[in-house]
């Protein structure tokens, strides 16, 4: 069954590997969703890991259907590992329909670059927080969307889990005083529920040891973020915009990322 989604001619913009049938990536299947069942597993995950407690509603929102949804399963691809929502933004003009333009300002970046990648919805399932492999298989087809479609920015939101900013306060001030991107590219505030990142003098090891483990990832790359948090009480998060040019991704990172790929 094909994907009814999601218009068939906008796959081509997506390595024809990862449409047809995946590759193996670190020892770990990776592909775009195909069908029906597909989605059901991806939805599956994302409702079990943003919004715990057994809660019985979706996360599902009009988003979906403008995205393609990656997935890594385990080596024998009988469980859904991690999954990630991908949309290419092609046109500045595009980017205040975007997920993440819902909460941020966006046209300063988008009056800077010209082919992004909005990077949603990134799961593992909750044993996998110990398994960095399959997050780095997904962050390498990730990588092979991004060269495949000649993308020069990866952006979108990243979560801290719970909703509480004072929670999160040493993270966001060390955020604040060393990941801040160029004044000139930082999203403006256009959400009731923004607040300023803190100001404040943390110890760095436990600052850092407090960011989810992928905004530590993407920071790796060359990443920043804006000076600002958003609650997000539907899905209990915190949640900052997140950037990485991919002209300052650390070219040793991007080999051993294109080294885990089969072609």
């Amino acid at each position: 069954m094909t994907i009814t989604h999601f218009p068939a001619r906008e796959l081509t913009a997506f390595p024809a590997d990862l449409v047809a049938g995946g590759l193996v990536i670190g020892g770990f299947p990776v592909r775009i969703a195909q069908s029906t069942a597909d989605l059901q597993q991806v939805h599956a995950l994302r409702r079990a890991r943003f919004l715990p407690d057994g809660q019985a509603k979706s996360d599902r929102d009009r988003f979906d259907s403008l995205c393609v949804h990656l997935m890594v399963s385990d080596p024998d691809g009988a469980q859904l590992l991690a999954t990630a929502r991908l949309r290419l933004v092609t046109q500045g003009a595009a980017f205040p329909d975007t997920y993440t333009a819902q909460f941020y300002d966006l046209s300063a970046v988008a009056r800077h670059y010209a082919r992004a990648l909005e990077i949603g919805r990134l799961c593992q399932v909750e044993h996998a927080d110990n398994m960095p492999d399959a997050l780095r298989a997904l962050l390498a087809g990730v990588t092979l969307v991004v060269l495949h479609a000649n993308v020069d920015l990866m952006f979108g939101c990243t979560s801290f889990r719970g909703q509480d900013v004072a929670r999160h306060r040493l993270a966001l001030a060390w955020l604040k005083a060393n990941h801040l991107g160029p004044a000139a590219l930082l999203p403006g505030s256009i959400h009731p529920r923004a607040s300023n990142l803190p100001d404040e003098i943390v110890d760095p090891q436990a600052a850092r040891q407090a960011l989810p483990a992928l905004l530590r990832m993407y920071l790796g790359m060359g990443g920043w973020v804006s000076d600002l948090a958003i609650t997000d009480p539907e899905l209990d998060t915190v949640h900052v915009f997140t950037a990485v040019a991919t002209a300052a991704i650390p070219l040793a990172r991007l080999r051993a990322l294109r080294a885990l790929c089969p072609v």
